[in-house]
């Protein structure tokens, strides 16, 4: 009874719950307001299902705002829900505002295919939310259950990601920083990989692991304000967080959802694009534009942009704008450290890149 008791305790304490399904039913999102343990505020949240079972148990969601103490994600209620199906995936998008903040609101926008799921934040413009100054963001990974975890581990925010090494999650120390994707089982369920999409005007995603299944967000700082991860004006949206989910492990080199959600393409003739037999390597990105000008005129095909390992904001509008530059140029385009977001489905003049530890690692088991 007191079991029962407890479970009745828990199904109540949720609020404001949306669903959101893939096309063939699989995999199911949920979005909805909570009560967590030791706080006396509420917060938004979301699960997952695959075939039925719990993969992703309660996960926070959150962003904290410099100089705003309750931060988007805590005190908010739903006020509108949106479904639609597109393609191959289905779209939710969720809108919630805070009370007590003058009117700060916040939108989640999600997306399920039959390979996994993503949701991104937006936050729009409000009186209180003009100059958006992002501290941190507090999105959790809280798994099921404890399985194992293989994950890259990063001496700092601007080293390469090396080989991958296997352990328990909930053993993982605190103070790892690991690089993405990072690939989790759920024994009797399937296979989670973290990773993220579509990068553009805000830092890249790493994760740690603050306590029992739970894996958490820490971005990439600015180089500008170590205490500040991204400065820029509302409206704005985070990347897509995604969950690729598979039943096998080796069926996630397969998956297209990183691709695809990045924009179709921005280049309406692409009749000029070819291999390049050989790359132009940049290390100097000063007056980059002129330097793709006078390359175009000597017939180059293609560039290596050979930058510092970094994914900081600053760097992530570099590699946008270097992509859409080269486009204009009529110049493939090669970047030696860069992301791997998706950004060549919206750029298909970015020569895709291949994660080789990950491969390796999924290849292996």
């Amino acid at each position: 009874m007191l079991l029962v008791l407890a479970a009745a305790s828990a199904v109540l304490a949720e609020t404001d719950t949306v669903s959101l399904a893939s096309p063939d039913g699989q995999l199911v999102l949920r979005l909805f307001i909570v009560s967590p343990k030791d706080s006396i505020l509420v917060r938004l949240a979301y699960s997952v299902t695959f075939h039925g079972k719990l993969l992703m148990d309660t996960s926070l969601l959150g962003i904290a705002i410099h100089d705003q103490e309750v931060f988007l994600g805590e005190t908010v209620g739903l006020i509108s829900a949106k479904q639609e199906s597109v393609d191959h995936y289905n779209s939710l998008i969720a809108q919630y505002i805070q009370n007590g903040s003058l009117g700060r609101r916040i939108t989640i926008e999600a997306r399920a295919y039959d390979d996994g799921v993503a949701f991104r934040y937006y936050i729009p413009r409000t009186s209180t939310v003009e100059d958006l100054q992002i501290e941190e963001e507090l999105t959790d990974f809280h798994f099921a259950q404890d399985g194992p975890a293989y994950t890259a581990v990063l001496s700092d925010y601007q080293s390469a990601k090396g080989e991958y090494t296997r352990a328990k999650l909930g053993s993982i120390p605190r103070s790892s920083l690991l690089g993405l994707p990072v690939l989790v089982e759920q024994p009797g369920v399937g296979w989670v990989a973290i990773t993220q999409a579509q990068l553009d005007n805000y830092p890249g995603m790493y994760v740690f692991h603050p306590e029992g299944n739970t894996m958490r967000t820490t971005l990439a700082p600015r180089a500008d304000s170590q205490a500040m991860v991204m400065h820029g004006m509302t409206p704005a949206e985070s990347p897509w967080r995604v969950l690729m989910v598979a039943s096998e492990p080796r069926t996630l080199l397969d998956s297209d959802i990183v691709r695809n959600l990045n924009p179709a393409s921005r280049i309406a003739d692409t009749s000029w694009m070819k291999a390049p037999k050989e790359l132009v390597t940049i290390t100097d990105v000063a007056g980059l534009e002129e330097q793709f000008a006078t390359l175009e005129k000597k017939g180059a095909a293609g560039v290596r942009l050979d930058l510092m390992n970094r994914v900081d904001q600053e760097q992530v509008g570099l590699y946008r704008r270097a992509a859409e530059a080269a486009a204009a140029h009529h110049l493939m385009i090669e970047f030696q450290k860069g992301p791997l977001d998706g950004i060549e489905r919206t750029w298909p003049n970015v020569i895709p890149q291949e994660d080789a530890a990950f491969q390796r690692l999924l290849q292996g088991l």
